[in-house]
């Protein structure tokens, strides 16, 4: 359309009034939150804390670079650099070259993920389209945090935006048109989910990643307090407990054996710890999905 000269440009007559140019089919995010990490301890401790879960969580790197680990997969994030973390992504943050950071994180609740496939463990370089979107968003976040009573409409308008976000970042994805970022094949994180992940169904303690790593169980300790930020022990647990609860979201299989398969030992230990730590028996978790 010429704005100047208020002129169209000549559009032909439909020859099918019933067939029109949109056929993908995506569900709005609902559930919205944006917030902003500032610091190592507080990004790595959240993460530890947060756990797996239902919702997307998408990260954009404004300063210092560093490591994020989904499930078993290690990817560099830059500045100016995005991640999309899928529902039920097992993910923690490491090998970060300063204490001061600057993520910003948006999660969001999502009734489909079809659509968001392509994104799944790549990291993006953000286009300068999809930055200034991006902070279209943050302004309508505040917009909605500041006049929360402008009800429904302010809501859609942030939705909508969101979605201006995601599908500028598969247009960036397609236009990097290169494989996945390779993998540090001697990261410690690394080698530890790998571990987990081929021990299923086996109870791992210290002792028993020591004996891999042929390292003394102090030793292994330490290495992996300076690389994750957290103790090793609650690493593992955090681990059970991410592989347990998408199993009771996702799969219809016995809570004894999803006790099993995330190695727990027995379905009391199970119950007992999960319980302690979610506050709510697996089978009142489950349910509530």
């Amino acid at each position: 359309m010429n704005e100047k000269n208020n002129t169209y440009p000549i559009l032909e007559e439909p020859t099918d009034y019933f067939k029109g140019i949109g056929h993908t089919q995506f569900a709005t995010p609902t559930n919205i939150l944006l917030y902003l990490r500032t610091t190592k301890d507080k990004l790595q401790q959240a993460a530890l804390q947060n756990r797996s879960h239902h919702r997307h969580v998408l990260v954009f790197n404004l300063e210092t670079e560093g490591h994020v680990h989904v499930n078993n997969r290690v990817l560099p994030l830059k500045p100016g650099q995005s991640l999309l973390i899928l529902p039920y992504q097992f993910h923690h943050f490491s090998q970060l070259e300063s204490p001061r950071l600057k993520w910003l994180f948006c999660t969001f609740e999502l009734a489909t993920t079809t659509f968001l496939e392509p994104l799944r463990n790549v990291v993006v370089d953000a286009s300068e389209h999809t930055l200034r979107t991006r902070d279209e968003l943050l302004d309508e976040w505040l917009r909605c945090k500041a006049r929360p009573s402008k009800g429904v409409l302010q809501d859609e308008q942030l939705q909508a935006t969101l979605i201006r976000v995601l599908l500028s970042l598969k247009q960036d994805q397609w236009a990097m048109r290169s494989d996945r970022v390779p993998e540090p094949r001697d990261s410690l994180l690394r080698n530890i989910n790998r571990c987990m992940s081929e021990w299923k169904g086996r109870t791992v303690v210290i002792a028993d990643l020591a004996e891999e790593f042929k390292l003394s169980e102090s030793r292994l300790r330490v290495l992996f307090k300076q690389t994750a930020g957290i103790p090793l022990g609650s690493y593992i647990q955090n681990y059970r407990l991410n592989r347990a609860m998408a199993l009771l979201r996702t799969t219809k299989l016995p809570i004894a054996e999803i006790a099993e398969e995330a190695g727990f030992g027995s379905p009391q230990a199970f119950s007992r710890i999960f319980k302690k730590e979610l506050g709510h028996t697996p089978r009142a978790y489950r349910q509530q999905g």
